[in-house]
């Protein structure tokens, strides 16, 4: 597994926290997250102006569930927050997660789930004399946003990109730079512990964007896909298969800008959010 992380953490932090987000909240209204890497992070609700949550280096993520959007927040050098969006477009106060300890890393990526009580959040971070080893810390929260607890170290060494709750655990996509990117995917108890190697769910192309959704008992991957990153594709990624063997054809949607952001809404449709 070492091998597969130095592979997959290799990767500029720039390639996963200059990137952008967007959901659509349980109210219907578009939420977008742009994060500018080493600046700040703010949140867009509908066509209102986007509003700084965060000045500084910091990864960032939007998870809805429970009538609301979390805007998720791993800042450099100090503790992990969430900020609460309900279902009216207004932003609550940041809540505090503590760190299991001491470190403090450079800031990565953040994704998150809504699980049946509440929200789980991966937060990671890379050690900055080795941007190659990351550490990725597991929050569990409630459905208004408190957290149960502490984070907790879990061992997940691999780029993150999405999560959702599969109901024992969770699916985590990830990205895999190998011959161009892949979306990888792997399966954690609920304890975080990875549950076997790390599959190859796509084939290789410049990748963002991604989210993952339920259809029915099916766990599906929408995302940013294709050689100039502006097709939206769809995977069945409900099984975790072979490292080294892909085997899906992606199901493609058609284009998407470089004006928009890829969502996806309850029903499982692609939506264009416009930045």
């Amino acid at each position: 597994m070492r091998t597969l992380a130095l592979a997959l953490l290799v990767i500029a932090p720039a390639v996963a926290l200059a990137d952008e987000a967007a959901v659509v909240a349980p109210s219907g209204s578009n939420v977008a997250l742009i994060t500018s890497y080493g600046k700040s992070i703010a949140v867009k609700v509908g066509g209102g102006k986007a509003a700084t949550v965060h000045k500084g280096m910091a990864a960032g993520a939007l998870v809805t569930g429970h009538d609301k959007t979390l805007v998720a927040v791993a800042p450099s050098k100090a503790a992990f927050f969430v900020v609460p969006i309900d279902a009216k477009g207004k932003r609550g106060e940041p809540i505090t997660i503590k760190r299991p300890g001491e470190r403090t890393d450079d800031p990565f990526a953040v994704v998150g789930t809504a699980t049946e009580d509440g929200f789980a959040i991966f937060f990671q971070e890379v050690e900055r004399q080795d941007p190659t080893a990351a550490h990725t810390y597991l929050a569990i929260l409630d459905a208004d946003g408190t957290p149960q607890g502490a984070a907790t170290e879990v061992q997940v060494p691999w780029a993150l990109a999405a999560a959702i709750d599969n109901g024992p655990g969770y699916h985590l996509a990830l990205i895999y730079p190998g011959d161009g990117m892949r979306i990888s995917m792997v399966s954690l108890d609920a304890k975080g512990t990875p549950q076997q190697h790390p599959d190859w769910a796509s084939p290789p192309a410049i990748i963002s964007q991604v989210s993952l959704f339920k259809t029915g008992e099916a766990i599906h991957a929408l995302y940013r896909g294709g050689k100039n990153n502006d097709r939206i594709l769809e995977l069945d990624v409900t099984t975790i298969g072979q490292w080294g063997q892909q085997t899906q054809t992606p199901t493609d949607h058609g284009t998407i800008s470089t004006k928009a952001i890829l969502a996806v809404d309850a029903k499982g449709k692609a939506v264009k959010v416009a930045r």
